[in-house]
């Protein structure tokens, strides 16, 4: 069963940088711009015509790329994987130290590419905090949301002695507290003389502030 206002969201490509400094890369760019500008280069097409669509090509050309090379990354993953797994049970059959330095070395390749494939993200990760972050959006509503959830109080022990969970009890709960917590003595017939408010007014009676002349 299906959602009539289920709208599957549509995938952004975005350019691995990495793929700019990969000199393999670099030189099929390089022949694809040559034969492209080669090819269309001609008076039927218009020069604004022929610069937007070479942008279109090397696009294409940077998807299929970086398909083939996480294609191939997680090939290399899954059988170094595998020739890890081999190793270490022959290892533990013949301890043999010709062994085990080859499993260092399968470890080793492992982890690289684990890494590479990690610092992608982390990449991603900064470059998405770093657009959003002085901004009002998701991001900040989903970390207030978080916050306030947080901070939310649930549950609470009375001054009695009994926990509740009952909002209005949890407030008044609050109330009582900070109304202990900053007193000001009863009113009395002569509060404008005694305690806090006393203290007050005779301030307020006796300041002579300077003036200006």
């Amino acid at each position: 069963m299906e959602s009539p206002l289920y709208r599957p969201t549509r995938t952004v490509w975005r350019l691995n940088e990495l793929l700019l400094s990969d000199e393999p890369t670099q030189a099929q760019l390089l022949e694809q711009l040559n034969n492209y500008f080669t090819e269309n280069d001609t008076e039927e097409i218009s020069a604004l015509t022929l610069w937007e669509a070479h942008k279109s090509v090397l696009r294409g050309l940077l998807i299929r790329i970086s398909a083939q090379k996480k294609k191939e990354a997680q090939r290399q993953m899954t059988t170094l994987a595998e020739q890890i797994t081999t190793l270490e049970t022959l290892h533990k059959r013949t301890r043999q130290e010709e062994h085990y330095r080859t499993l260092l070395t399968l470890r080793r390749k492992l982890s690289d590419l684990i890494a590479s494939k990690h610092h992608r993200s982390i990449q991603r990760s900064k470059a998405f905090f770093y657009i959003h972050a002085n901004k009002g959006g998701k991001l900040l509503a989903r970390m207030l949301r978080n916050q306030q959830t947080s901070a939310q109080v649930s549950a609470l022990r009375t001054a009695r002695g009994t926990t509740t969970q009952f909002p209005e009890e949890i407030a008044n709960e609050f109330r009582s507290y900070y109304e202990d917590l900053y007193n000001i003595p009863p009113e009395t017939p002569d509060a404008d003389e005694t305690g806090t408010a006393g203290d007050i007014a005779r301030y307020l009676r006796d300041f002579n502030p300077e003036t200006l002349s």
